[in-house]
């Protein structure tokens, strides 16, 4: 615990909250400029896609083995660390003279991502507790929403003058490397933590992360394979059915993304009001949003459903990280929040494949699959609300934590 008010403890605040969106916005800045980069560099073939799928790749693997690093290294050294590559990667698209220089930039992007995308949520959970926790890790969706929307337009508009001028914006993060190590405490690693060792002492020297780590973070993989079926479908629904044009498809993605960071923001009350029911709320939005894009045949439909899809992800983010950062031991928590974090790119990669399974069953229709959609997600409720009675007695310890 530290002592959150005054200048230092916000200025603490802000160093966690800027550095949990690095692996927000790691392709974020590729976006706009990605059809430059393909006339700049004609013969990229199928490296062009890999620019943007390669950071999130690399970020799986490395995301676990900093879980494990922190056993033996400070979490803020290898937050630093991740920062520093993060930049050094972000930044290098720069001097890329051709489309393997820029393949290479990305690696490296994508190591350092995933070396700090678990490591500011783990301090989160290691400094602060109850609602106080719970609302740092709900602006921490808000803060990546944020950085999101503001660093793909500045990337946008910086493209009108040259492509390469959208990696200046990498250099931000350098104000976030100073914030760093001006404001976090120094963290002993975790094999030389005295709490945890007498944690240990006190209870079970050989704790294991739980089954509520496992089932928290299948529950993530889930919920992320589900909802990225949009990603893939939308831009093709609204032009393609002559809803709207592809400013459509933007202001309807902004509008999701603007309903995020405002939920995030107020998080912590909706997880007091309805506590291990936050959840169910959060599914059943998004199995509003997916049945709401199933009828949809009007532009105004589309938005009541970006609407209920931006409350679930405002919501489900930061419920399933307070949730694992709360069920998890104390030994293994920053092993548990990375696992969490790998999850959420797990998930990611098999949309792919599960949105080629729901185009199966609905025969390529867009309508059809959105609908196959929302019918599992409204399975997906309905289990939920089953094991949160199942288990209720069982959990009421952690449920006083979330209140």
């Amino acid at each position: 615990m530290v002592n959150s008010g005054g200048a230092r403890g916000n200025l603490l605040k802000g160093a966690l909250l800027f550095s949990s969106v690095d692996g927000m916005v790691a392709s974020v800045l590729l976006v706009p400029i990605l059809a430059n980069i393909a006339d700049a560099f004609p013969d990229a073939g199928p490296w062009l896609n890999q620019l943007l799928s390669l950071p999130s790749l690399l970020m799986i693997p490395t995301i676990i083995i900093t879980g494990k690093l922190a056993d033996y290294v400070s979490k803020k050294t290898l937050l630093m660390i991740g920062t520093i590559l993060f930049i050094a990667g972000g930044f290098g698209g720069v001097f890329a003279n051709n489309i393997m220089d820029l393949v290479w930039t990305r690696a490296l992007l994508g190591i350092g991502a995933g070396m700090v995308y678990p490591m500011a949520p783990a301090m989160i959970a290691y400094l602060y507790q109850g609602q106080e926790r719970a609302q740092l890790l709900g602006w921490t969706n808000a803060c990546g929403s944020v950085f999101s929307f503001a660093l793909a337009i500045g990337a946008g508009y910086a493209a009108l003058f040259n492509w390469k001028y959208a990696f200046y914006f990498y250099l931000i993060f350098v104000l976030v490397l100073i914030m760093q190590w001006a404001t976090l405490p120094n963290f002993p690693p975790e094999k030389k933590d005295d709490k945890i060792a007498q944690t240990k002492v006190q209870g079970n020297p050989h704790e294991k992360l739980g089954y509520r780590v496992w089932l928290t973070s299948i529950d993530m993989i889930v919920y992320m394979t589900m909802s990225m079926v949009l990603l893939y479908k939308l831009s093709l629904f609204i032009v393609s059915g002559h809803i709207g044009t592809s400013v459509d498809v933007g202001l309807a993605t902004s509008i999701q993304t603007v309903v995020s960071f405002l939920i995030s923001l107020v998080f912590v009350q909706v997880l007091k009001g309805l506590k291990r029911f936050t959840a169910v709320l959060g599914l059943a939005c998004m199995a509003l949003g997916y049945f709401f894009f199933s009828i949809a045949h009007s532009f105004s439909l589309v938005v009541v459903a970006a609407i209920c899809l931006g409350l679930s992800l405002g919501i489900m983010f930061p419920y399933l990280m307070n949730r694992v950062s709360t069920v998890a031991p104390n030994s293994k928590k920053t092993f548990a929040i990375s696992f969490l974090s790998m999850s959420i790119y797990i998930g990611q990669y098999l949309s792919a494949f599960f949105t080629q399974f729901a185009d199966w069953v609905s025969h390529g229709s867009i309508r059809g699959t959105f609908t196959f959609v929302a019918a599992m997600l409204a399975i997906c409720v309905i289990i939920a609300i089953i094991y949160i009675f199942a288990t209720q007695s069982r959990d009421r310890n952690i449920s006083m934590v979330e209140k």
